[in-house]
């Protein structure tokens, strides 16, 4: 007797490689974005992962405005300070170059700039309100460092 399995993994490109960062420009225009946040902590803000995606973004066009203010372990506080800075430079899509944190806030920020709302109301309960994000997100792609 034979037992079929079958396995269904339905999940975001993923790209890997050496030089991979390079490409990270043509990726978020074929996305779609015009004006993308770039964000990091200040340890990486010159480093070369960062100098890397904000040259390959600017190479195609792309209008890439670094925010380097993440803090590991992020706050309520330091994610307002992203969120704040997402919805006044009113961007259409955002690139985390870092660790956890930077993708994290870059996750909050994306989302409280596209669907502006209490701190709380997406956060799940007890904490927060639990409330389902109401659509679609900008772009987003991270860079793991």
């Amino acid at each position: 007797m034979t037992t079929e399995t079958a396995f269904i993994m339905d999940t975001s490109q993923i790209k890997f490689g050496f030089g991979a960062t390079h490409e990270v420009g043509h990726d978020m225009y074929a996305l779609g974005g015009k004006r993308v946040m770039v964000l990091t902590d200040p340890n990486l803000s010159n480093s070369e992962p960062v100098s890397i995606t904000l040259t390959a973004l600017s190479n195609v066009g792309i209008d890439a405005i670094l925010f380097d203010q993440v803090r590991v372990e992020p706050t309520d506080v330091s994610f307002k300070q992203a969120i704040d800075f997402a919805v006044d430079g009113n961007f259409d899509g955002y690139v985390a170059v870092g660790g956890g944190s930077c993708m994290d806030t870059a996750k909050a920020a994306n989302l409280y700039a596209t669907y502006p709302a209490d701190f709380l109301t997406y956060v799940n309960s007890p904490i927060g309100q639990g409330e389902p994000v109401p659509g679609q997100l900008q772009p987003s792609i991270a860079i793991p460092t």
